[in-house]
C-alpha cells in the first residue's frame, strides 16, 4: 500500500468516528479544566498536531488560500519568526523553537477551517459548550476561591492553570460572556430558552468581576456598548449605561471599591512601555528580533520579563513592519466580521474582534506561542472568520458557476 493510500485510509477513519471534532473540543475544554499548562499544551500536540500533520493533504492548501486572513495571518507569523535572522542573541534552538510554533498555528488554522467546513453546525455547537463550561467551572472556581469568606475579597483565581492568573481569566470569561450576549441570547433567540442563557451570561460575568481585571472588565464595558450602539438595542445600551453610572458611584463612595481600583495604579504599564519603546531605537523599522532579551527593570528595582502589551512587543520584536502586518490582518478581520453583521446580521465576531484588539493592548505580548489564551480570544475568532470567508467565496464561486450552466444551457 502506498504511503498516500495509508494516509488517505487513516484520514477517512478519524473523520468517520469524528476524532478531530472530538479532540478539537476537548482542548478548548482543557482551558477551563486542565491544572497543568504543560499538561493541555502536550494533548495539543498527541491528539491534534501530530494526527494533523499526519494526515494533511497538501492540496488542502489551495482551500486555505482563498482566506485572505488565513494568507495574513500565516505572513504575519512567519515575519516575526523571520526576525531571528536579524536577532543579535539568536541561537539554533530559537530557530526550532519559534518555527514549531508557526506549525502550531498552522494547524490550528487548518483544522478550525476543515471542522467549519465539514460540520453545518460546528460554530454554534462550539459557542454553546464553551457558555456551559465556563458558567460551570465559574460556579466551582467561585465555591473553591471564597470557601473562607474575608475583607475585602481577594482577586479571583481560576481553577484550571491556562486561566490562573486572573487577568487571564477575566478575558476569556468576557470572550464567552461576548458570545452569550451577541450570539446565543440576541442572533438565536428562538433557538435556546432564554432564561437559562442570561443566567448563564450572569454568572460568567460575575466571575470575570470577581477577578478584579481591569483592562479585561473595561474593554467587555466598552465592547457591550459598542455592540449595543452597532445592533441598535437600546435595551443592552440603557444596561451598560447603568452599570457605568452603578461603577462610577461605587468607585465614589464606596471605599472599598476605590481603593480596590486605584491601589495597584497602572501596574507599571506607563514605564514598562516607555522602556520598551526607548529599546527600539537603531532597530525602529524591522525589530530587534523575536529572540531578543525582553526583561525590563523598573525605576524602583523591580523587574518585568516582558512589555505586557502585543502592540508594543510587536515594535520591539518585528519593528514598524510588524507593526503594520498585525494592523493589517486586524483591519481585514474586522471587514470580514462587518460583512458577517451585513449579511447574517450576527454582530459577534464584531465584538469578539474588538474585545481581543482591545485586550491585548494592555495584556500578553507574542502574537505566536504555544497553545495558551491568546489562541482562544484572539486566533479562533480569526480562524472562524477565515472559515466563513472561505465558505461564502466558495458559495459565491458554485453559484456563479451554476448561472453559466444554466445560461449556457
Amino acid at each position: 500500500m502506498k504511503v498516500s493510500e495509508l494516509q488517505a485510509n487513516i484520514r477517512s477513519f478519524l473523520e468517520r468516528k469524528h476524532f478531530y471534532f472530538i479532540a478539537y473540543f476537548l482542548f478548548f475544554l482543557g482551558f477551563f479544566v486542565i491544572p497543568s499548562t504543560h499538561w493541555h499544551n502536550n494533548f495539543f500536540y498527541v491528539c491534534i498536531l501530530f494526527p494533523y500533520l499526519m494526515t494533511f493533504q497538501i492540496k488542502r492548501i489551495q482551500l486555505f488560500r482563498r482566506s485572505k486572513i488565513w494568507v495574513l495571518s500565516l505572513v504575519l507569523a512567519g515575519y516575526m519568526c523571520l526576525t531571528l535572522l536579524w536577532a543579535d542573541n539568536a541561537v539554533f534552538i530559537d530557530y526550532l523553537y519559534y518555527l514549531r510554533r508557526l506549525f502550531y498555528l498552522f494547524v490550528f488554522f487548518g483544522l478550525t477551517i476543515e471542522l467549519v467546513l465539514r460540520y453545518p453546525k460546528f460554530i454554534d455547537s462550539l459557542f454553546i459548550f464553551l457558555c456551559w463550561v465556563a458558567a460551570i467551572t465559574a460556579v466551582v472556581s467561585i465555591c473553591r476561591f471564597y470557601s473562607s469568606f474575608s475583607s475585602p475579597p481577594p482577586r479571583l483565581s481560576h481553577v484550571g492553570d491556562q486561566l490562573h492568573n486572573p487577568v487571564v481569566g477575566a478575558t476569556v470569561y468576557g470572550m464567552v460572556a461576548l458570545i452569550c450576549c451577541f450570539r446565543v441570547l440576541k442572533t438565536r433567540k428562538d433557538s435556546y430558552p432564554r432564561w437559562l442563557y442570561i443566567g448563564i451570561l450572569v454568572v460568567i460575568l460575575f466571575f470575570a468581576l470577581l477577578t478584579q481585571g481591569r483592562g479585561p472588565l473595561g474593554a467587555l464595558l466598552i465592547t457591550f456598548l459598542s455592540g449595543a450602539v452597532i445592533t441598535r438595542d437600546k435595551r443592552l445600551i440603557a444596561v451598560v449605561l447603568c452599570v457605568i453610572i452603578a461603577g462610577g458611584l461605587a468607585f465614589f463612595y464606596v471605599e472599598g471599591v476605590k481603593e480596590m481600583i486605584i491601589s495597584r495604579g497602572f501596574s507599571y504599564r506607563l514605564e514598562i512601555w516607555q522602556q520598551t519603546l526607548a529599546r527600539t531605537k537603531g532597530a525602529l523599522l524591522f525589530g530587534q528580533g523575536i529572540s531578543t532579551e525582553r526583561m525590563l527593570v523598573m525605576a524602583d528595582g523591580s523587574t518585568w520579563n516582558h512589555p505586557h502589551s502585543v502592540y508594543f512587543a510587536t515594535i520591539l520584536f518585528g519593528g514598524l513592519a510588524g507593526l503594520f502586518l498585525l494592523l493589517a490582518l486586524q483591519a481585514l478581520a474586522l471587514r470580514q466580521s462587518f460583512l458577517c453583521l451585513f449579511r447574517e446580521n450576527d454582530p459577534t465576531y464584531v465584538a469578539l474582534l474588538l474585545f481581543a484588539f482591545i485586550c491585548i493592548t494592555t495584556a500578553n505580548y507574542r502574537v505566536i506561542s504555544h497553545p495558551d489564551a491568546l489562541w482562544m480570544y484572539l486566533w479562533l475568532p480569526l480562524a472562524l472568520l477565515a472559515a466563513k470567508e472561505i465558505f461564502n467565496k466558495s458559495l459565491m464561486s458554485f453559484n456563479h458557476n451554476e448561472g453559466r450552466e444554466k445560461c449556457s444551457g
